[in-house]
C-alpha cells in the first residue's frame, strides 16, 4: 500500500448559468479549458486525477477522459450546488488516497508548479490538515485537505464547496502564496473576454 497519496479532484460540473456556453468546453490556447487544467494536474506531482463532470453537458465526458485521467466521474445531482461535486470526488478516491487536492475546472492560469507548491507544503507540514492557495489576501484553489477532514467535507451542502470547514478548521489552515492570475477563474462572459484579451497582448 502506497502512503501519502495526494489525489487530485477537477471540479467540473458546474451549470456554466453566467455563460452562454457550457464554459468548461470554450477554447482557451488551442485546447478547452477544461483539457488545460486536466493536462496540468496530469502532469503536477500529483498521484492519480480524478475529474467530475456534469454528463447533461455534451462533449464534456469525452474531453475530460483522456490518459493520465484515472476516473471521470459523472454528477447527475449537479444543479443542487457544489457541495455535490466535492462528494463525487471523495467517494470516488480509494482508502490509501490520504489527502485530496481540489482544483476548479475553469482556472485557466493555473500550472503545475503551483498545483507542487500546494503538494510540497502539506508533505512538509506536521499539523496542518487544510492547505489553500493565497494571493494577496484573497484565497481559492487549488486547496487540500487530509484525509481527517473528508467526514466534514460530506456535511456540506448546496452550492458550497469546503469554505465552512476552512472556517471551523482554520486553526490547521496553511496558506500557500500563488501569483495573482493563477487565482483566476471564468464565471462571467466578461471574465472569458478579459482572458482572450490578455493573451492576445502575449
Amino acid at each position: 500500500m502506497k502512503k501519502r497519496e495526494v489525489w487530485g479532484i477537477v471540479l467540473a460540473a458546474g451549470l456554466s448559468s453566467r455563460m452562454s456556453a457550457p464554459k468548461m468546453l470554450l477554447p482557451f490556447k488551442g485546447k478547452t479549458l477544461i483539457r488545460s487544467v486536466i493536462e496540468k494536474a496530469i502532469n503536477s506531482s500529483l498521484d492519480e486525477v480524478v475529474v467530475v463532470v456534469n454528463p447533461e453537458v455534451e462533449g464534456l465526458v469525452n474531453e475530460a477522459r483522456i490518459p493520465g485521467v484515472r476516473k471521470v466521474v459523472l454528477n447527475s445531482r449537479a444543479h443542487i450546488g457544489l457541495s455535490t461535486s466535492v462528494k463525487a470526488g471523495l467517494i470516488a478516491l480509494p482508502e490509501y488516497a490520504e489527502a485530496a487536492l481540489f482544483l476548479l475546472g475553469d482556472q485557466p492560469y493555473i500550472t503545475e508548479h503551483e498545483i507542487n507548491k500546494v503538494i510540497e507544503r502539506y508533505k512538509k507540514a506536521r499539523n496542518s490538515s487544510i492547505f489553500q492557495s493565497t494571493s494577496f489576501g484573497v484565497r481559492g484553489h487549488p486547496v487540500l485537505f487530509h484525509r481527517e477532514l473528508f467526514g466534514e467535507l460530506f456535511s456540506v451542502t448546496g452550492d458550497e464547496g469546503g469554505r465552512s470547514v476552512i472556517k471551523k478548521y482554520y486553526q490547521q489552515v496553511e496558506l500557500v502564496e500563488m501569483s495573482t492570475n493563477h487565482l483566476f477563474d471564468i464565471d462571467t462572459k466578461g471574465d472569458y473576454e478579459k482572458v482572450l484579451s490578455e493573451e492576445v497582448c502575449l
